[in-house]
């Protein structure tokens, strides 16, 4: 996809990656939206980069309804929606509070969900979007501590496959950005969690683990789209989990090649 003069929707750009994917595509010369509770942030990011402030909570389903009527009344139709916002959990299963649950499924995967359902219809009208999930190498393995939030990540790295393969025989297309530990706020927790600084400490001595910068993930990012990549997988150290975990997906859409599911489902064929 050509990015000069595209729309992006950025959600979590406020800070750390979704900032940094933020400034990559609007100097690659796109239009960018930035979403995210801290309006004061992404105002003044939105400033710098000569974007548009639309705060969105995620953690709020009115607000996640009505997010893509506004930013479109507002700024014109999404060329691209960027679902980056998200959270990380750690605590054991029998610690984790019901709303604390809730909060992270509801963040890291349902509102994705919600935003794209929204979204979907008009670029399919239009004959033109693209649409990419942070993710996390998380999705490929279950880890001690981290029960809610693999499942978020492991429930949307499953959809945003099944939306690519809804999507086969349309001009839209999907990435999924699967990535390790990115050197941000969110990191610098991790890295001195007591619940996970043991396993982390042994994952980087045995060099299994590695901490990707967030301006390479969001120079991929733009790449991605610019190439309808389907997956981003940084850092590379890690990258053969994400590529494991995904052969039996690959395997099954191959399987499908011919079967246009839109089409079964009385959807008529977009040129």
């Amino acid at each position: 996809m050509e990015l000069e003069g595209k729309s992006v929707v950025v959600t979590g750009a406020s800070r750390g990656i979704g900032a940094e994917i933020a400034k990559a595509f609007a100097s690659a010369g796109s239009r960018v939206v930035l979403s995210a509770r801290s309006e004061g942030a992404i105002s003044k990011l939105a400033e710098e980069v000569g974007g548009v402030a639309i705060p969105l909570d995620v953690n709020d389903p009115e607000n996640v309804r009505t997010y893509i009527d506004r930013v479109e009344s507002e700024t014109g139709p999404i060329d691209i929606l960027i679902n980056n916002a998200g959270i990380e959990k750690s605590t054991l299963i029998e610690d984790i509070t019901e709303s604390e649950i809730e909060e992270t499924l509801r963040v890291n995967l349902i509102s994705p969900q919600i935003l794209t359902a929204s979204v979907l219809p008009r670029m399919l009208a239009r004959g033109s979007g693209h649409l990419v999930f942070t993710s996390s190498i998380a999705a490929t393995t279950g880890q001690p501590a981290m029960s809610a939030y693999c499942s978020s990540k492991g429930g949307l790295t499953r959809y945003a496959e099944s939306l690519r393969m809804e999507l086969r025989y349309t001009p839209l297309n999907v990435t999924i950005l699967h990535l390790g530990p990115v050197d941000t706020k969110m990191w610098d927790q991790i890295d001195t969690d007591v619940l996970l600084k043991k396993g982390k400490d042994r994952f980087m001595k045995l060099r299994l683990m590695a901490v990707a910068d967030p301006t390479k993930v969001a120079k991929a990012t733009v790449k991605a789209v610019e190439r309808n990549k389907k997956e981003v997988r940084l850092p590379r150290r890690m990258a053969s989990n994400a590529l494991l975990n995904g052969f039996s997906t690959r395997l099954f859409e191959a399987l499908l090649t011919g079967i246009d599911v839109r089409q079964e489902g009385g959807k008529s064929p977009i040129q």
